[in-house]
């Protein structure tokens, strides 16, 4: 089932082009080890709010625990989908502000509104770049017991 190669990737040095492979896996939603297995449920499949914010227990193909402990994912959401939400709606009010003769309140309910709808279709892709930039970072790699024959 695991052929080894996410263990070798997790523990090769760390280059730009596995920052690279990592986040390809990221933005596809991937497990960042073997980038086989999907982080989350389809959306065809998601029946709550529950079900489209919460990840798999860990991938079955290479082992890696996608949530190591009860908060893992807390900073992925305040750090970085709510600080992708923010600063990209303060850009573009800044933007708009500067380059177009729009009202202040216009410009305001157009970067203010999206962004809680923006905040639940980023969840996802937030954690799933978390779980990328903490494995490049601190990569944890299960290891597997040897059987041993006893005789």
């Amino acid at each position: 089932m695991n052929d080894g190669i996410g263990d070798l990737t997790a523990q090769a040095p760390r280059t730009l082009g596995k920052a690279l492979l990592y986040g390809r896996r990221a933005l596809a939603l991937r497990c960042p080890t073997c980038g086989i297995t999907p982080l989350f449920s389809s959306w065809k499949k998601v029946g709550s709010l529950s079900d489209w914010f919460s990840p798999s227990d860990g991938c079955p193909s290479c082992g890696y625990a996608f949530e190591r402990e009860p908060g893992y994912f807390l900073l992925a959401i305040w750090g970085v989908n709510y600080g992708v939400v923010a600063l990209g709606g303060m850009v573009l009010y800044f933007a708009l502000r500067q380059w177009t003769e729009w009202s202040p309140r216009l410009i305001f309910c157009l970067t203010v509104l999206p962004s809680p709808l923006l905040s639940i279709l980023l969840a996802r892709h937030a954690k799933s770049f978390f779980l990328a930039m903490d494995h490049f970072c601190d990569p944890h790699v299960r290891h597997k017991k040897r059987r041993e024959n006893i005789e």
